[in-house]
């Protein structure tokens, strides 16, 4: 069933609003400016309800548009906890008013009429799954905590923060996961790929052995040497160092924003062998500036985002990236 009692606006923060709460970025600007940077682009010139989209499109606007709920629902909204929160009904109604074109994305805004959907995996688009995960992450992570609780929460990706040999320099990518968005070394990590199963002939029976468990939080070390060799794999796949070339400086468990109630593993790796690291140009302190103060600036009377939106996928590791640095993990001093 898809309603606003799912997610109602009223669960708002009821609080007294200060002179900088009025001088915060309301929701639908907020909104506008997210789906301007990232949706915009996306979207085709003049549009049809008839045009037929490609797969491909559909996963691409799908991503698009979960992040624009992430950074309002949970980023914009941690800053400025009295703006209300917008379940699925009321972010699908206010996106389509805002972006009219959302329209061919969003099926259920379509339907003529309120009778309940017998099986709403099957009826929603690719879009509208997004704009629920997304709602349902942001959730959890409850604006209002300042550090969400992560306890046992399974391991759902691997995450890799490269620099160079000289701790200054890190490797990003861009428009990997989300367009006109940075983000680091991402590998998704499925338990159920960690299990070996081994087929033994022998009296008429096969017997399978299991080699690994499910990891969650506290349980990280019988699982530690699958994690490192993950993230081993995921650098060599993007940027063919081997992993004789790395080192391990750091490690820390963060909460993930592509799945509910999931963890990352994320590491700090430091490629060794100097005059071979032209793959990792940006400046770190750049990085860790650039994750700092609001989402969404005025100018000229007009919102627009600010670079922290184009470096959010690295928002959940900030606090992290920001203690190493200050710990000296970070300089030549270590």
């Amino acid at each position: 069933m898809v309603a606003s009692d799912v997610y109602p606006t009223e669960d708002a923060v009821d609080v007294c609003l200060t002179k900088d709460d009025m001088d915060v970025c309301p929701t639908e600007d907020a909104i506008h400016a997210f789906l301007e940077y990232l949706v915009d682009p996306m979207l085709p010139a003049k549009s049809s309800m008839r045009d037929t989209l490609s797969q491909s499109q559909k996963q691409s606007m799908a991503k698009q548009v979960h992040a624009v709920v992430l950074l309002y629902n949970y980023y914009h909204r941690k800053q400025h906890q009295h703006l209300t929160f917008e379940g699925f009904e009321s972010f699908c109604k206010l996106a389509v008013v805002l972006r009219p074109a959302l329209l061919t994305h969003l099926k259920l805004l379509l339907r003529s009429d309120d009778s309940e959907l017998d099986d709403l995996e099957k009826q929603i688009s690719l879009t509208e799954k997004a704009v629920m995960d997304a709602c349902d992450i942001a959730k959890t992570l409850d604006a209002s905590k300042d550090v969400p609780i992560i306890e046992k929460w399974p391991i759902s990706k691997i995450v890799i923060f490269l620099i160079d040999i000289w701790k200054e320099k890190c490797f990003l990518q861009f428009s990997s996961i989300t367009q006109g968005v940075w983000s680091m070394i991402e590998k998704d990590f499925n338990p159920s790929s960690c299990i070996s199963e081994s087929v033994m002939e022998g009296k008429g029976k096969a017997k399978k052995i299991k080699l690994t468990k499910r990891p969650v939080r506290g349980e990280l070390g019988a699982d530690e040497l699958s994690f490192q060799q993950l993230a081993f794999s995921a650098v060599k796949e993007v940027t063919g160092f081997n992993e004789s070339d790395l080192t391990i400086l750091g490690s820390d468990v963060v909460y993930s924003l592509s799945k509910e109630k999931t963890a990352a593993r994320f590491y700090m790796m430091q490629f060794t062998q100097p005059k071979k690291d032209d793959k990792i140009e940006i400046p770190i302190e750049d990085v860790i500036d650039s994750l700092q103060g609001p989402l969404v600036t005025t100018n000229s009377q007009q919102w627009k985002v600010t670079p922290v939106v184009k470096y959010f996928h690295l928002l959940p590791y900030a606090g992290t990236m920001s203690e190493w640095f200050s710990r000296g993990v970070l300089s030549n001093e270590l």
